[in-house]
């Protein structure tokens, strides 16, 4: 394990979007996991329907679940399952999984201190493992500092990509979480899901193109220059496609290429995170 002062407070993050489960179900996949390959985790932090924040050790969480039969877990926004030198300060964490159920937005995050070859291998195990039982909109690999909100999209927080701007992707966003934030978390009224459907107008958009991103179905039926996704980009040796989990692909772009890429997906109207 990590001191902290070995950490760099910097972060490899994984972001997918549409990512739909029960965050008791999820949770005891993620611990198993990060578990069986030499990263126990050992806290959780959440919120209560927005009103009530908490942390505590994950040995605790699952103590309460037992005294507490109706504790309301699927109201639990921004649930976190981490392990960090101190719970109260995310910058000291080590490495963890976000799963904010009502947005299907999840999160992997490992300080940059543990070998970046060992982070992504890591990643896609978890992500084709993850995936086996459904499938996702879209997802991306970024490098940032530990406490972030890029995923989210933070009108502050850029990665200085190609016209890149996060204020369309905040508002698209917040647009459609449509959350009622009622003062009972039991009661069933008081939030509405996430509709990936009015969110994205079609799902063979991304947010942008990154060094790692996860593609669906439609994303894969996308023609460029009269040839498949995956045609074009062995044509101009932009990456590697390769199948993760039953109904999506993981493509790894050059980091030389990465650039033009980003230039083609824009001027095609394909990304949701720029500027007009």
């Amino acid at each position: 394990m990590r001191r902290e002062e070995e950490l760099t407070k910097h972060a490899i993050h994984f972001v997918l979007h549409g990512y739909e489960n029960s965050i008791l179900s999820w949770l005891k996949f993620t611990e198993n996991f990060f578990e069986a390959n030499g990263y126990p985790l050992k806290s959780v932090s959440y919120d209560i329907n927005r009103h009530k924040f908490q942390r505590k050790s994950l040995k605790a969480f699952c103590k309460q679940l037992t005294e507490e039969p109706d504790f309301p877990v699927d109201w639990l926004y921004s649930f976190c399952a981490f392990a960090g030198a101190s719970q109260k300060h995310p910058d000291t964490w080590y490495f963890g999984c976000e799963y904010d159920a009502p947005n299907q937005v999840l999160k992997l995050f490992f300080d940059t201190s543990f070998p970046k070859e060992d982070i992504l291998s890591f990643y896609k195990n978890y992500l084709n493992a993850l995936l086996k039982t459904t499938a996702v909109w879209t997802g991306y690999l970024f490098d940032f500092r530990s406490n972030n909100m890029y995923s989210s999209g933070d009108i502050w927080n850029s990665l200085n990509y190609y016209k890149e701007n996060a204020e369309p992707w905040s508002k698209l966003m917040d647009g459609f979480s449509k959350h009622i934030r009622g003062s009972d978390p039991k009661k069933e009224d008081t939030i509405q899901r996430f509709n990936l459907d009015e969110v994205v107008p079609s799902k063979n958009m991304y947010r942008h193109i990154y060094e790692q991103n996860i593609l669906s179905q439609q994303h894969m039926d996308e023609k460029f220059d009269g040839l498949s996704l995956t045609e074009w980009i062995d044509k101009n040796k932009y990456g590697a496609v390769e199948k993760i989990g039953t109904k999506n692909w993981l493509w790894t772009v050059p980091k030389e290429k990465l650039y033009e890429v980003q230039v083609a997906f824009y001027n095609k109207g394909l990304l949701l995170g720029v500027e007009a």
